[in-house]
């Protein structure tokens, strides 16, 4: 069976805007509360306290009454979250848990059961019919297994999750490709075909340029609006919070939006096989003159819609190691070029004398490289 998941905006009433932003804070505080008893459990017993023990524990005793009107569900949900966090913890597979904290740009919950979905509208545990602002997105003959609403840069959204039947992907018949991704160009195929990188774009560059005016207004807000009150006060401060994040939804939403068309443009070429190059992203992250840039990039996510869309279509993705010397080979002859340096985009094979564009050469060497991972 395959899980299906499909996500659309809402368009809440402003009562149940009040339930959403209630029954996320009363997520939030069950999260940091088993996290808060599970340390207190082991500081005192020395043993692992477990999601559901704590929550037989917080069922049979005394809750205020806000805490209980929240879906019991999202509540045991978010401490079985917790204690997955806090289990990896306690194997030192990664650190201590992050508490959640109130007043950031993302929050969600969990629901399932009596979850019915309509055309124009989807009813939810607690908060009753909401209707959607997409119409027809969200299939209706078949029962959803769960959803998750969440609130992203003050927009309102549910995921609704379905199981499907896995369908046999067709096999494609054409042509191996390999595909070398990076931060000139977003991807370069072995074909010659060039996806250029969105961010130096006219249209995204000023994006970029009203946010650090905006960041620079923050700043200034912050620092004027110092020691005032919080509840009357701070009123500018906020209003440019929010127009720092709706920029940030349009550009991540145009970013992705071109990682699909360049997905589907790689699917439209029906090929046998694709290769990609292993890349470290986290530790290519460390260095802070490319960090920047390989933010805006987003190269995990587009490697990883690669990944999904590859495995839809029945397309054998093919991964080599990060040290393959792909920019390095002469396609032609194979010979190593040592010399080469990461600002140079061209240049010409010493045996061969072949003149190679680099991302072009790369994608080329991937294609025909014959040690590869199969994912």
């Amino acid at each position: 069976m395959e899980v299906m998941a499909y996500r659309t905006e809402l368009n809440p009433t402003n009562k149940q805007i009040g339930l959403i932003h209630q029954y996320c804070g009363t997520v939030r505080f069950a999260y940091n509360w088993y996290l808060d008893a599970a340390k207190a459990y082991y500081a005192e017993c020395g043993l692992f306290l477990t999601g559901y023990a704590f929550s037989k524990a917080l069922n049979n005793s005394k809750r205020p009454e806000w805490f209980t009107e929240a879906p019991s569900k999202s509540v045991k949900h978010a401490i079985m979250c917790a204690e997955r966090a806090y289990r990896r913890f306690f194997k030192r597979q990664s650190g201590f848990p992050r508490y959640k904290r109130r007043n950031t740009n993302r929050d969600s919950f969990y629901v399932i059961c009596s979850i019915h979905v309509e055309r124009h509208r989807i009813r939810l545990p607690k908060l009753g019919w909401v209707k959607l602002k997409e119409k027809g997105y969200v299939p209706t003959r078949q029962e959803p297994k769960s959803a998750t609403i969440s609130i992203v840069n003050g927009r309102y959204y549910v995921s609704v999750l379905y199981e499907a039947q896995d369908p046999a992907p067709i096999q494609p018949t054409g042509e191996p490709l390999g595909m070398d991704v990076g931060l000139k160009n977003l991807a370069v195929l072995s074909d010659g075909t060039v996806f250029m990188n969105i961010n130096k774009t006219n249209r995204l560059r000023k994006l970029e340029k009203r946010k650090r005016r905006i960041e620079r207004m923050i700043t200034r807000r912050y620092l004027a609006n110092k020691g005032k009150d919080k509840v009357h006060g701070w009123h500018n401060y906020r209003k440019a919070i929010m127009e720092k994040w709706r920029i940030e939804r349009r550009l991540n939403n145009r970013r992705v939006e071109y990682m699909k068309w360049v997905c589907a443009q790689v699917v439209r070429r029906q090929p046998s096989s694709l290769t990609i190059e292993h890349l470290n992203v986290k530790g290519m992250m460390k260095n802070r003159h490319l960090a920047p840039a390989l933010h805006k990039q987003g190269l995990s996510v587009f490697l990883e819609l690669v990944e999904q869309v590859c495995h839809k279509h029945g397309i054998e993705l093919r991964r080599v190691s990060a040290w393959y010397p792909s920019s390095r080979l002469c396609h032609v002859c194979h010979r190593k070029n040592t010399s080469l340096v990461l600002g140079q985009y061209e240049w010409r094979c010493p045996v061969c004398g072949t003149l190679h564009d680099r991302d072009l050469n790369a994608a080329l060497n991937l294609r025909d490289a014959s040690e590869y991972q199969d994912l």
